[in-house]
């Protein structure tokens, strides 16, 4: 998605990070799986992806594979909007199955210091909370603007 199709998802006060913002929501990752961006703001970045059968375990339930895609595309959105963060670690509770429809996730950063973000990232389907998860990344640097 180019920058023009973007900018309408994008808080004003982020629109200097455009190049980071397009270069993460074109990921040949997301583009291959569906995985879109719903908005993004300071405090949060929402995705979601559509089901399709492709994304089902042989329960006819959403994979784990899918699940954790979705969650590391939010987070890696967050994390690399104004700085370059790789990921540390990521836990995931489930609480429920999803059985198709729209898989969302929103990440919200918990805590930032020099080197570490930390952020929670819960994700529903058809508006019910499947999953959370607590990611960690190391921040690297300050991407060129």
């Amino acid at each position: 998605m180019d920058w023009e199709n973007l900018r309408v998802l994008v808080d004003p006060d982020l629109h200097k990070w455009k190049e980071n913002i397009t270069e993460m929501c074109n990921t040949p990752y997301a583009l291959e799986n569906g995985i879109e961006l719903v908005s993004i703001t300071k405090d949060s970045v929402i995705v979601k992806k559509e089901i399709s059968p492709n994304d089902l375990n042989s329960n006819g339930v959403v994979h784990g594979a899918t699940s954790f895609g979705v969650i590391d595309h939010a987070f890696a959105i967050i994390g690399n909007t104004d700085v370059r963060t790789v990921g540390l670690s990521c836990t995931i509770n489930y609480y429920r199955p999803c059985f198709g429809g729209t898989l969302v996730a929103e990440a919200k950063e918990v805590n930032r210091s020099r080197t570490l973000l930390t952020a929670d990232i819960s994700l529903h389907c058809e508006g019910k909370l499947i999953a959370s998860a607590l990611c960690i990344g190391f921040i690297g640097e300050k991407p060129k603007k």
